[in-house]
């Protein structure tokens, strides 16, 4: 089962209940992106560094405490897909991905696999010292939260929160930083990146979104009264979603005006477009089908738009006139990506300015119960209109309302029988239609969103 294909609920604290409840806090976008924690310039200390009993290893929370303590507990006994990242390199799927790909190094050695699958920040930022330090631990505390170098020592000793930052503590706190930092892995960056190479030589297909991920995230952070005053972000799951997609595109803008990574010989990277405009038995027409917000007709590879879809409907709740000018514009990158009809590199970075300048009204998006209605009500139209044919845009309008089903339970506009009735019934349904995208059929998605849209009616 995919990671997020499960129920989203979280362990609830009054604390925490209150501050998902609550509209959102305002935010800001950085003034500059930090820099991520594997390319930053402090030393990494390993995760020896956090695990002692009074520090984050506690066996269990500590109430008593601004902090649970038992962060470093949480993260190796349950969040298991970043522990066992390194693990991964050394089965034997890995290996054969490595040697169909012709590589030299084993994986468990070799760079391409390791800056997603471990934190591997360069030799000479390691705490070498007494083994305090060590890549085959995976994804640890450093590869989210920085070096710690600097902010290590400080950071228990009443330092604030932006002083932490200015020691090289990573912002997660800030969603569009984290944004960056989760999908520089879950997508790529300028120096690490999943493309159709990769995963035609065995590597499993990316799916990832920002908010739900975050939701299902063993919960080592507590967003209560306490965590505000210490100067955090406590951002909306709503708001999280809406500024993920928006740097998902911008991420996969960049992609494309990458000459390294937009080139496979004479071919665009493949990755960047919709698995099964190309993917699908040549005697099965259920696949395809038209969109006219597209322009394109059958038998041409087009753009995976899906995170263009998703931040369109919170763009017609933030800004109406920002949402036509990203569906004109998505009309046309798809026209000059897939027929030739245009400058898609122009576009692209038209588009890249655009969300620049969307990021800011996103931060500041007012998020409550009225806005939750409207939000559920025009995804589920347009998925039941069929605008979300394509897999990869029904896998994350799934996504998406399984965040907002769950925020309704959050904002009191459904009680908890309710939430586990559509659990076991709407919800599984939906879920179950874009499980396996070898089985996909768009006209069950559809039903299966239908279905939802009329049990979340009057809500």
């Amino acid at each position: 089962m995919v990671p997020w294909r499960k129920n989203p609920r979280r362990a609830r604290t009054a604390g925490m209940f209150v501050v998902l409840a609550a509209i959102a806090t305002g935010g800001s976008a950085q003034a500059g992106p930090p820099v991520l924690p594997q390319y930053a310039n402090d030393k990494h200390e390993g995760v020896s560094s956090c695990d002692g009993s009074t520090c984050h290893g506690s066996a269990g929370p500590r109430n008593d405490r601004s902090v649970l303590q038992n962060e470093f507990t949480t993260w190796i006994n349950d969040d298991r897909h970043h522990t066992r990242a390194y693990k991964v390199l050394l089965n034997p799927e890995s290996i054969a991905i490595s040697r169909n790909l012709g590589r030299k190094a084993k994986p468990h050695q070799d760079d391409l696999c390791l800056d997603c699958h471990s934190d591997n920040p360069p030799a000479a930022k390691r705490r070498t010292e007494n083994g305090a330090f060590r890549v085959d631990d995976g994804v640890g505390c450093e590869a989210c939260h920085g070096g710690a170098e600097r902010w290590l020592r400080p950071h228990d000793s009443g330092s604030t929160h932006a002083k932490n930052i200015e020691l090289g503590l990573y912002p997660t706190d800030d969603p569009i930083a984290r944004a960056r930092l989760c999908l520089s892995c879950h997508f790529g960056d300028r120096k690490k990146f999943v493309n159709h190479r990769l995963m035609g030589a065995g590597h499993p297909r990316q799916s990832f979104e920002l908010a739900l991920f975050s939701i299902l995230q063993p919960y080592h952070w507590e967003p209560d009264d306490d965590y505000s005053k210490r100067g955090k972000q406590a951002p909306s799951d709503i708001k999280l979603w809406a500024i993920g997609q928006a740097v998902a595109i911008d991420e996969v803008l960049d992609a494309m005006l990458d000459p390294n990574r937009n080139r496979l010989g004479l071919f665009p990277e493949f990755v960047l477009y919709d698995c099964h405009a190309c993917h699908h038995n040549m005697d099965e027409q259920r696949r395809w089908k038209p969109r006219q917000s597209t322009g394109l007709g059958p038998g041409v590879a087009r753009l995976n738009d899906a995170s263009f879809l998703m931040l369109m409907q919170a763009l017609e709740l933030v800004a109406t006139g920002e949402a036509a000018q990203l569906r004109t514009d998505l009309r046309a990158l798809h026209q000059a990506a897939s027929d030739g009809k245009g400058d898609a590199a122009a576009i692209a970075k038209g588009l890249r300015g655009r969300i620049a300048a969307w990021l800011p009204k996103l931060s500041a998006w007012k998020v409550d119960a009225n806005v939750l209605r409207k939000l559920s009500a025009r995804l589920l139209a347009q998925a039941e209109a069929g605008e979300f044919a394509d897999y990869a845009a029904s896998e994350q309008a799934a996504m998406a309302i399984q965040t907002v089903v769950y925020n309704y339970l959050v904002f009191g506009l459904i009680d908890d029988p309710t939430y586990d009735a559509l659990e076991r019934g709407e919800l599984a349904r939906m879920l179950a239609a874009v499980e396996n995208p070898d089985t996909y059929v768009p006209a069950r998605a559809q039903q299966s969103f239908k279905q939802l849209k009329a049990k979340l009616a009057g809500r």
